[in-house]
């Protein structure tokens, strides 16, 4: 067991350090939740007087949306320097060695966590700054974080399956674009019941969703809102299975 916890250690020290070469790459990341942020802040600001909307400002409506695209955009890189330690013979180097192999997988979502925390919490910094307030205080930011690397390490693993089993660089990257309908696909801009007809009904059945949900209900509601719970529960459970399906997907990468 001395000898797993080790193994993780030194690959997730490994892994961090990629985070930052280049530290440039961190930008697009950061940049791009601020800026829907700041665009939808000010142009749908008159949304939030439609009936039915919450009794909040559409800013602190969609800051927690803000936090979770940085997350999210955080779990991108696992894949791509999966299919890079691949292409460069890292990871058989690693697969003829005695490590386990969920050692390696955990190396690669400790890199994901650190990199969520880093970047969610400087957006949320530049929140705070711009007025967002978080109605559940500072458990509720660790708990918000906490839900949201589940999430991220869960949609990280969708990467490494995809360089696991085809060791394709591009079709890797290309996995990127997958971030947008999901985020789209919930109740990132306006809440569940002012949704209508095929949407609302993709909505409900994403489990993206229900991350959202559970983010916003940190910061505009209290603990007892069912939410929180909700989004606990389907970040945990994916994670666990995505982890899982990881694990198995190493067979495809010993042939």
């Amino acid at each position: 067991m001395s000898t797993f916890f080790s193994d993780w250690y030194y690959l997730s020290i490994r892994s961090i350090k990629q985070i930052w070469r280049p530290a440039m790459a961190l930008i697009p990341s950061l940049f791009i939740p601020i800026f829907f942020f700041l665009v939808n802040a000010n142009a749908l600001s008159d949304f939030s007087k439609a009936p039915g909307f919450p009794h909040v400002p559409y800013k602190q409506f969609i800051a927690p949306v803000a936090i979770f695209t940085a997350i999210f955009f955080s779990a991108g890189n696992a894949g791509i320097e999966l299919v890079q330690d691949i292409s460069n013979g890292y990871l058989k180097k690693l697969m003829i060695m005695p490590i386990h192999r969920l050692a390696i997988v955990l190396g690669r979502l400790t890199e994901v966590a650190v990199m969520s925390v880093f970047q969610g919490t400087v957006v949320l910094v530049l929140l705070l700054v711009s007025g967002i307030q978080i109605s559940t205080g500072v458990l509720g930011v660790l708990a918000m974080f906490a839900m949201l690397i589940l999430f991220a390490m869960a949609w990280s693993c969708i990467g490494m399956i995809a360089a696991l089993r085809t060791q394709n660089a591009r079709l890797v990257q290309s996995m990127f674009v997958l971030v947008f309908p999901f985020l789209y696909l919930t109740t990132s801009q306006a809440p569940l019941n002012m949704l209508h007809g095929t949407f609302r009904t993709l909505v409900t059945y994403n489990p993206v969703t229900y991350i959202v949900d559970g983010t916003r209900a940190l910061t505009l509601d209290t603990w007892g809102n069912p939410a929180i719970w909700q989004g606990f529960a389907v970040a945990a459970g994916l994670c666990v299975v995505m982890v899982t399906f990881t694990l198995f997907s190493f067979q495809k990468a010993l042939k």
